[in-house]
Formats: C-alpha cells, sequence, structure tokens
C-alpha cells in the first residue's frame, strides 16, 4: 500500500518569506522623536515648575533629574518590553530592531538611548569643559548622520548598539550596510579642526575685548553663564553691548545687578563708556530633562545711565 495513502500524502513545506524590512525614513524618525519630546516633557515641566527656585539654580541636579525621569520612557518602551516602540514611534509606524530583526533586550536599549541623550541633556553648564567637548562631538556626529547617511539614517546611538530603524510591519533580516569611511573622515576632520581653533578663539578671538570682559565677570563667581555681543540696532544709529547672564542666585534687585556688572565692564574695557547702550539680560528658568523654561528681566540704559544708577544704588 502506497504510504502517502497512510499519511496524506507527501507533507507540505511552507515557502521561506523574503525579508521585508525597509529603513525608516528621516521625516518618521523626526516626527517620532518630536512627539515624545513632549509627552516626556510634560512631568519633567510640572516637576521643574513646582520645584522652580531648585532648579533655576542647580542645573547640574536639573540635568540628572531630567535624565533620570528622560531615559526609562525610552529605554523600556524602546525596548522588547514596548515592542521596540516609543509612542511616538507606535504613531509614526516604526520600531527599533537588531540585525536579526528581533527587539532589544532593555540593557541594550538602555544604552542605545542613553548615547542619544547624554549629548542633548548634560551640556558645557554641568560638564567640565573636556567632557562637554566630547558631549558636543558627540551630538554633533548623531546630527551629521542622521542627516546625511541617507541610506540607512543610522546616526552613532544606532551604530553602537547594533540596531536600526525599520519601518512596521515587517520581517527578517536587515541589511546591515556599512557607513560610508568618508563619513568618518569628514567627522575626524571637523574635531580636529574644533580642537585647534576653539582654543585660539578663546585667547584671541574676532573681539578680544568681548571675551576679556566674559572672563571678567565669570570671575566674580556670581554667574553661572555669561554671553557678551556688540550689536547695531538700525545700522549706522546705535551700536552697544548686549550681555545674557545666568546667575548662581537670583538678585533680589536687577538695576543694582546690572549696576555691578557694567562696572566690571568699564574697569576691562574703558571704551565702553563710548557705546551708546549696554544691555544685560538676566536669564532665568530651568531646563529638566527635554523640558525647557527661560524667563528673562531686561535692563538697557546708556553708559552715562548707568553711572548715575550706580550712585544712586551705592548711596541706599
Amino acid at each position: 500500500m502506497d504510504q502517502s495513502a497512510i499519511f496524506g500524502g507527501p507533507l507540505a513545506v511552507e515557502p521561506v518569506k523574503p525579508p521585508t524590512r525597509h529603513f525608516a525614513g528621516f521625516w518618521r524618525r523626526a516626527f517620532a522623536f518630536v512627539v515624545d519630546g513632549i509627552l516626556i516633557s510634560i512631568p519633567s515641566f510640572l516637576l521643574g515648575y513646582v520645584f522652580y527656585d531648585f532648579f533655576s539654580s542647580s542645573s547640574a541636579w536639573a540635568a540628572v533629574v531630567g535624565f533620570a525621569i528622560t531615559l526609562p520612557y525610552f529605554a523600556i518602551m524602546g525596548s522588547s518590553v514596548g515592542n521596540g516602540q516609543t509612542l511616538g514611534q507606535r504613531w509614526a509606524g516604526i520600531e527599533v530592531v537588531d540585525g536579526q530583526g528581533n527587539h532589544l533586550p532593555k540593557g541594550k536599549s538602555a544604552l542605545r538611548y542613553a548615547v542619544l541623550l547624554i549629548p542633548f541633556l548634560f551640556g558645557e553648564e554641568v560638564l567640565p569643559s573636556y567632557l562637554a567637548w566630547l558631549t558636543g562631538m558627540a551630538g554633533a556626529t548623531i546630527f551629521y548622520l542622521y542627516l546625511f547617511n541617507t541610506p540607512t539614517r543610522r546616526t552613532l546611538h544606532d551604530l553602537a548598539t547594533g540596531s536600526f530603524v525599520v519601518e512596521t510591519p515587517g520581517i527578517g533580516t536587515i541589511d546591515g550596510r556599512r557607513v560610508w569611511p568618508g563619513h568618518w573622515a569628514i567627522l575626524g576632520g571637523l574635531g580636529v579642526l574644533g580642537m585647534v581653533l576653539t582654543p585660539v578663539l578663546t585667547r584671541t578671538g574676532p573681539f578680544p575685548e568681548l571675551l576679556a570682559v566674559q572672563r571678567a565677570i565669570l570671575d566674580s563667581g556670581k554667574y553661572r553663564s555669561v554671553s557678551v555681543m556688540l550689536q547695531t540696532v538700525n545700522p549706522g544709529s546705535t551700536t552697544g553691548l548686549r550681555l545674557t547672564v545666568t546667575c548662581k542666585n537670583q538678585p533680589k534687585d536687577y538695576e543694582k545687578a546690572g549696576s555691578e556688572i557694567v562696572a566690571i565692564i568699564e574697569k576691562t574695557d574703558p571704551q565702553a563708556v563710548k557705546l551708546d547702550f549696554i544691555s544685560v539680560d538676566f536669564r532665568e528658568g530651568f531646563r529638566v530633562g527635554l523640558a525647557t523654561f527661560s524667563n528673562a528681566h531686561r535692563q538697557n540704559h546708556s553708559p552715562q545711565q548707568w553711572e548715575e544708577i550706580q550712585s544712586r544704588t551705592n548711596q541706599r
């Protein structure tokens, strides 16, 4: 007797389905990150608002707490626990997988998003200068590869963990194309150029007197950050200095604090008295995770008016 009659004929073998993975495009990934950024900023903003005085006076703690809030959301949702999709990625129809098409374990997902988030959340106001330079280069690499590594859009955090962002639905392995070596050459050249030019510009710069003013104000020990620029209003009419400062402690009298800064300016650069105006913006606010709130109190006067304010405040 034919055995096929007993067992119902030869066993049918299902054909192997070919991979149907397609790399997620620029706009899908951008849309997903913007959506996720808005969602995770809500609890960060509420926390920053409730503890405004604490976070506005401590950039380091604001960065640490923001990182502690933001990382778990991305790491857990982007892992196998969340099927490789944050809410933004789910709405954009994309997911994070490894080369075999599997979702990442929690540890690897945490590493992936730590590499992505640290350059955004930790800057020069929090880190020593050499670490701030490294995170700045990491951030620049992420942006560069995201924009110009067009075949796959894989960037630094993808390469660090062997992950891919692909469209859904899809099955199968991923064609792990290598990054064009020229990209690394360009990034290396930019890094070397930055290392060479930054110290030169810091010492001399196009306006060395502005850098001297910036250093003198920072050396007073009252300010976390200071930016100084020469500004012309209505070309050919008025020219002056515009400063933006972040205080370590919120001033009780902004006019008095501004007059103290102007005194430092005039001592450092006697030619400042010839300007039409000196404007000081006292920046306040917080940055907790991806949530940012900023407010500024502006004091804008001519050098002669600042002298009158100095005399008046000294008599108080």
